[in-house]
């Protein structure tokens, strides 16, 4: 374990079992781990018998907060991040840490700890991803999502979505709206959980079979236009 280091360290995105070896020994060797919640990490780490310092970073922490992070490391401590779920730095506020660091230190190594991640694990069972695909995250709920769907409307690569079960059914809505009643939707609930579910056809057949399905839970959504689909 190098001091002075930040590990970004991917966590199971639902079942526990899919924490790796190293990044046990990882967060049971760190000075400390900063994370999204405490109450998530602190539970994460319960379940692993370890016990460490926890510091929040979240999407409104302060520049204060982050160069707390900042002084530890260059103190010599070494540190991991980890967000509630999956790999860090995809739609949490790892960007913002990580960014911060590269800016105001330079000596301080930033290492990651591979692991579960619900954007390759959607990709590797949907059969719609080659080699290329465009990764849309959380959609605006409200200022931009017109102009956003627009944006992907013009894209001739599979679109991952992540998506909360509230707004599936509009995004679903939308996506016919804006991509063409042909896209081709994969749709993956609750995935590695005791619940998961995974289907697919048009974005109108997903749509009718929300109601056959629980709309509970965190959705990924794998989206491809049908000018995509063709040859």
């Amino acid at each position: 374990m190098e001091k002075g280091t930040l590990y970004i360290v991917a966590t199971p995105i639902g079942n526990m079992g899919d924490i790796t070896k190293r990044a046990v020994e990882v967060l049971s060797t760190v000075d400390f781990v900063a994370c999204e919640d405490t109450r998530v990490a602190g539970g994460l780490l319960h379940q692993l018998n370890i016990k460490k310092e926890l510091v929040s970073i979240h999407q409104h922490s302060s520049d204060e907060k982050i160069d707390f992070i900042i002084r530890g490391l260059e103190s010599g401590k070494s540190c991991a991040y980890v967000s509630d779920s999956g790999t860090p730095g995809i739609s949490d506020p790892g960007r913002k840490l990580i960014d911060n660091l590269k800016v105001k230190s330079k000596n301080i190594k930033v290492i990651p700890i591979p692991g579960a991640s619900a954007v390759t694990a959607a990709i590797s069972v949907s059969g719609m991803v080659e080699k290329e695909f465009y990764f849309a995250g959380f959609l605006p709920k409200k200022k931009g999502r017109e102009t956003k769907f627009r944006e992907l409307a013009k894209l001739a690569v599979p679109i991952v979505i992540y998506e909360s079960a509230l707004r599936t059914e509009r995004t679903l809505n939308d996506v016919k709206k804006y991509l063409g009643e042909n896209t081709e939707v994969f749709i993956a609930r609750e995935m590695t959980k005791k619940f998961e579910e995974y289907w697919s056809g048009s974005v109108s057949e997903a749509i009718n079979d929300l109601k056959s399905h629980k709309t509970k839970g965190e959705f990924v959504l794998v989206l491809k236009q049908a000018e995509a689909c063709a040859p």
